[in-house]
């Protein structure tokens, strides 16, 4: 009877596409992971993959049997997990993504307490600002700002995230302080889809400025900010400490900026194995039952 690993490796593989990302998703040495796939091709009698030193192609034989097996692999995944909770304990993989700035102290603090409930359980993290989709990317639980979820998902607000401009006291000792947001100068402006969303959903429909600087990170923006480059539209809770300490301060307080949620999403519940469900409870109840400094809860 052939094994399940190598064709759960080669499922992976193509998932991350490459070997190198598989490797490190799967926690296996790279070299453990090109060799289960060659075992598999030579049981299997075809070419799965054609190979170059950078990258990889599916061959016609490679793609109809991910095709078949992923779906395939993920249930028998799922239904040995669940054979194996008994007496209540929870074990197995959780993958979670959540965006690349996430603050994560709270999220660090919930699987803590988490794990040591529940010590069998493992957590693979992916900070991404890229939205994955939970069944082509086998994700469990992704941690997303203002995303719509898939008809076949479940989406609960964990809080609201306030947003405010701010400068720090050097520029603004240089440069005074704007009226208005059609006044700024020196705007650190966020990529073209974020500053999309930003001006619907935040701004009420608001234009943001041109702006001076171009990034893709609201820690990057937060520190030019604070190093006296310009102005950044930036959640509250990344400018907390600067606030307090004195080194920045939010402008416009009339502009009635709206707040956008954080939401958690994962599958459909009939879809979601036990330690998948009980760790969705357990991390929106954390973040209800937690302060969290610049945020509302909900």
């Amino acid at each position: 009877m052939m094994k399940l690993d190598p064709i759960q490796t080669f499922v992976e593989v193509v998932r991350a596409g490459g070997f190198t990302v598989a490797a490190r998703r799967t926690g296996t040495p790279r070299s453990t992971v090109s060799l289960q796939v060659r075992m598999l091709e030579k049981t299997l009698g075809v070419r799965l993959l054609k190979r170059s030193t950078r990258s990889f192609a599916l061959t016609d034989e490679g793609q109809r049997l991910y095709e078949k097996a992923s779906s395939a692999v993920d249930d028998l995944v799922r239904a040995l997990d669940d054979l194996r909770v008994e007496d209540g304990v929870l074990g197995g993989l959780i993958r979670l993504t959540i965006p690349a700035d996430f603050p994560t102290a709270l999220l660090a603090s919930a699987i803590t307490s988490f794990t040591q409930a529940h010590p069998a359980v493992r957590f693979h993290i992916m900070s991404t600002n890229a939205v994955l989709d939970l069944v082509q990317d086998n994700i469990d639980i992704a941690v997303r700002v203002g995303a719509n979820p898939a008809q076949t998902a479940i989406e609960r607000r964990l809080l609201d995230i306030e947003w405010a401009f701010y400068a720090s006291t050097s520029w603004l000792d240089r440069n005074g302080r704007p009226d208005n947001v059609g006044d700024l100068a020196d705007f650190i402006s966020p990529q073209p889809v974020l500053r999309g969303y930003l001006e619907k959903h935040v701004l009420g429909g608001v234009c943001l400025p041109a702006g001076a600087i171009e990034v893709d990170s609201h820690a990057m923006a937060r520190d030019l900010m604070l190093n006296g480059f310009g102005v950044a539209l930036l959640p509250q809770g990344l400018c907390q400490d600067a606030v307090m300490t004195g080194n920045a301060e939010p402008l416009f307080p009339q502009a009635g900026l709206r707040p956008t949620r954080l939401n958690l999403t994962f599958p459909n519940r009939a879809d979601m194995v036990p330690r998948v469900r009980v760790f969705a409870d357990h991390i929106y109840a954390h973040f209800q039952g937690e302060p969290s400094v610049g945020h509302r809860r909900s």
